[in-house]
């Protein structure tokens, strides 16, 4: 099955399920890397994806077709499950049972998103730098650096305008610059603009 994401979503508004599933696999990996480099363990991952994906079931009918895709809105759902998951750890077992379709990981999957939770942190120095970057800041360089937003629709999701997004997104890598230099005490490879997720 095949549309736009507004014709998807108004189709599940409709009770179309198999709208839906299309919906969930197209954006299930954008997701999942959201979560895996948010979340503290393979369950957690599993259940943040559940919590977003039943928050995009619910919203629907709310989608408002302004540019073209569902991103900036689902990851919109996502950080505000994320942060309703870091304050009630014992809702996510009430949210499991909720979606009958919530992911699984077998005993390899939940190996390898433990081992790609361990390489996240081998950068000991840029997770010290991304540190003192302010709560905001922070969130708006990993929506670009490692979600693969734009700008402008990582704004969105932080509820900013195009242009203040980009200035803060500006003087974020500045800083993170400046930080790793001073930790390293040599130059830290530059953050190009164009590419979209950040080498440690």
């Amino acid at each position: 099955m095949s549309g736009t994401d507004a014709e998807l979503l108004a189709a599940t508004t409709a009770g179309d399920a198999e709208a839906f599933g299309c919906f969930y696999r197209r954006y299930e990996a954008l997701v999942l890397g959201y979560a895996m480099h948010r979340c503290a363990n393979a369950s957690d991952v599993a259940d943040l994806v559940a919590d977003t994906f039943m928050g995009a079931l619910g919203s629907a009918p709310r989608f408002a077709d302004r540019d073209g895709d569902a991103v900036a809105w689902l990851l919109t759902i996502a950080r505000r499950a994320l942060a309703h998951q870091r304050r009630s750890f014992f809702r996510r077992q009430r949210l499991v049972g909720r979606l009958a379709s919530v992911p699984t990981f077998s005993a390899d999957d939940a190996d390898a998103v433990e081992g790609a939770l361990d390489a996240a942190r081998l950068a000991p120095a840029l997770s010290a730098a991304l540190r003192t970057l302010s709560t905001r800041d922070r969130e708006l360089v990993m929506l670009v650096h490692r979600d693969r937003l734009t700008p402008t629709q990582a704004g969105r999701v932080m509820g900013m305008n195009p242009n203040t997004a980009r200035l803060r997104l500006s003087r974020a890598r500045a800083r993170l610059r400046d930080r790793l230099t001073d930790v390293h005490d040599r130059p830290t490879p530059k953050i190009n603009p164009e590419v979209k997720h950040v080498q440690p």
